[in-house]
């Protein structure tokens, strides 16, 4: 035993820990963030699969919604000026592809194919020239019209939407609506 001023002392091979100095990790350290690792990588793995993935997905399906709706508010304005709904005019025959609209100054029809919806307005329907043509990229959009009718005289169009994605090899319809326009419902004039 050594005595160092006037304290007694005994010596030991341990060493004082320094609270500021520390040069590794221990075992029970170590097995704790091998155990925790893992459960981290797998929430920040879905939340990462969520930003990549869903969140460009969703703003492409607002952006051909928000076409889509364009697309409804022009068919809205030449159904409300409409004259009539023929079945048919010139080589053109109404169906499910086609909608045909008569207005005081020609005849505008409506397609949907391959992924695009094509406006087409006539000035002379019998000869069959379009004088003006607006075409609408939808991709994944489904669109289908009911020309309602009473007394074989059709005085309304129903038009029912949706866009269609693909989601895990399932097809599911999102942002599904269904519109009803009147004919004639604005005066000549306006």
């Amino acid at each position: 035993m050594q005595v160092y001023n006037n304290k007694r002392r005994t010596m030991s091979k341990e060493q004082p820990k320094s609270k500021t100095m520390r040069k590794g990790m221990t075992l029970v350290e170590v097995v704790i963030v091998a155990i925790t690792l893992p459960f981290a990588v797998i929430v920040f793995d879905t939340l990462f699969h969520s930003m990549l993935s869903d969140i460009p997905r969703s703003c492409r399906l607002v952006e051909e919604n928000t076409t889509l709706l364009a697309v409804l508010e022009q068919m809205q304005q030449d159904i409300s000026a409409a004259k009539a709904l023929p079945k048919s005019s010139g080589q053109y025959t109404a169906g499910e592809g086609l909608l045909l609209i008569e207005l005081a100054d020609g005849m505008v029809s409506y397609e949907l194919a391959s992924g695009k919806m094509f406006r087409h307005r006539f000035t002379e329907p019998q000869k069959g020239h379009d004088e003006e043509v607006r075409v609408w990229s939808l991709p994944n959009a489904k669109v289908q019209w009911r020309i309602w009718q009473k007394d074989s005289n059709a005085y309304a169009v129903e038009v029912r939407t949706a866009i269609r994605y693909k989601l895990r090899s399932k097809y599911q319809d999102r942002m599904a609506n269904s519109h009803l326009y009147f004919i004639g419902s604005i005066p000549e004039g306006l």
